[in-house]
């Protein structure tokens, strides 16, 4: 039997997905067609909405019924990126569904890893009933750009997370003057800020907060960025398969020699059914390519409010902190209607109560203390970070800005994580702060866009 997908219907679950994620977590960003058995025409379609909404299947057969309100369905295939659920959540399981509806074919992407589904999955009824039950490799390859935060908070207990950093020309990404520096290009920005869209978190440590006074929400203007239609062209220049490339030269190595940040680059073997790009390798393939659809950038404006990122603050010492920082996050909770910031307070330092009170009403009391200092490893700190994440139901984690934090998590990089170097081709830094990554990494892919130059970066420390 083919494992192939029909164009359409691969397109069509590509663009569900897309849409999906950063909108459903903590559930993950499923889609499902629904397709005519006898024409291969598309019956419906639909991706797993806000939390406590319908799964992806769920939505997809209501809006089939709308066409055919009672009696049989016509004959149709199920094509799912997720095994479907086969227990009592938010909504009832999924696979009864299927049960009641009967489609002559199921075809899904991943088996699910959530313990209630694999213990006790559905699919041997939906067989018993004779509906063929495939799952398919080419289903496989778009979970694995879409479904890894979720696999991996459900079985890590933590999300998966990438850690960006705009670099000079020189590879530096501070100047270390203490003020406000402009880096990245309006092309690169136009795609990270539709980043923060698809993350469930972004996190920033104290000296960002200081001199920069993020807002880090998801905030995108009604007129669409005609300018960067050119883009579409660039996303033809990614090139893969560059691990063999000369060790790339922009900051400390965990030796602490500031010629090497990436070294002993070598062949990375692909796990079994995913693609090459896989985790957030793969996924920011996606981001280039569906970000700059008229579509689906109509879709993330009007929902601008279900699309927020938790801004995760790691807090400097309270008279360090502006006031204006406090205002702002106060300013962005109001306009999009919820206390969507977090707060990591050094446990050693002292804080006021009424700038804890603060903290509290600006986060819905997600303030929580943890040692900044070297009496635990960064690392031991990077993990304990990441556990509450994955508690708090974040699936993905945007990671930027600084050594601070750039030490604590880049040695934390797994298979599904990913760093994210945006090299400016203009902006020069001949002097400044080098990024210290811990860890041995291989690139995974690059490409041009605009005046910067990406390129992601994977651990090569997995055989």
């Amino acid at each position: 039997m083919s494992f192939s997908l029909p164009d359409s219907i691969r397109e069509e679950l590509l663009r569900l997905s897309f849409a999906s994620t950063g909108y459903s977590s903590p559930n993950p960003p499923v889609a499902c067609v629904l397709e005519d058995a006898n024409t291969g025409e598309i019956l419906s379609s639909a991706s797993t909405r806000i939390y406590g909404g319908n799964h992806a299947e769920r939505e997809a057969y209501r809006i089939l019924r709308e066409k055919f309100p009672t009696g049989k369905l016509p004959d149709h295939n199920a094509y799912v990126t997720l095994e479907p659920c086969s227990h009592y959540g938010k909504t009832p399981p999924c696979i009864d569904l299927f049960i009641e509806e009967k489609p002559k074919r199921l075809e899904y992407g991943w088996k699910d890893p959530n313990p209630l589904v694999s213990e006790n999955s559905g699919l041997s009824k939906l067989s018993s009933l004779g509906i063929e039950v495939v799952q398919n490799p080419a289903l496989a390859e778009i979970s694995s750009h879409f479904l890894f935060g979720f696999k991996t908070r459900v079985e890590k207990k933590r999300p998966a997370f990438l850690l960006k950093s705009s670099l000079s020309k020189e590879g530096h990404f501070s100047s270390g003057s203490g003020q406000r520096e402009k880096i990245s290009s309006a092309e690169s920005d136009f795609f990270l800020t539709m980043l923060r869209a698809k993350v469930d978190a972004i996190l920033v440590g104290p000296k960002t907060v200081q001199v920069d006074e993020p807002g880090l929400d998801f905030r995108i203007s009604e007129k669409f960025p005609q300018d960067l239609e050119s883009l579409r062209s660039d996303w033809k220049k990614i090139k893969s398969n560059l691990s063999k490339s000369t060790p790339m030269r922009t900051g400390p190595s965990e030796s602490g020699n500031s010629e090497v940040g990436f070294s002993k680059l070598r062949d990375r073997k692909n796990p079994a059914e995913q693609s090459p790009f896989f985790g957030f390798s793969g996924f920011l393939q996606e981001l280039l390519k569906y970000s700059n659809d008229k579509e689906l950038f109509r879709l993330h404006f009007e929902n601008q409010k279900d699309y927020q990122p938790i801004r995760v603050f790691f807090m400097p010492e309270e008279d360090l902190v502006p006031s204006s920082f406090l205002k702002k996050q106060e300013e962005i909770n109001s306009g999009i209607s919820k206390k969507s910031c977090a707060f990591f307070l050094d446990e050693k330092k002292k804080y006021s109560n009424d700038f804890l009170n603060k903290l509290r009403e600006l986060s819905d009391s997600k303030v929580v203390s943890i040692s900044f200092s070297d009496s635990i490893s960064v690392s031991d700190l990077g993990k304990n970070v990441l556990k509450i994440l994955g508690e708090w139901g974040m699936n993905l984690a945007l990671i930027e800005g600084g050594n601070f934090l750039y030490k604590t998590f880049s040695s934390l990089v797994s298979e599904e994580d990913a760093i994210l170097q945006i090299r400016s081709g203009t902006v020069s830094i001949p002097k400044g702060i080098l990024p210290e990554w811990k860890g041995e990494f291989s690139m995974d892919w690059t490409v041009d866009i605009g005046l910067d130059h990406w390129e992601v970066w994977r651990s090569c420390s997995q055989d």
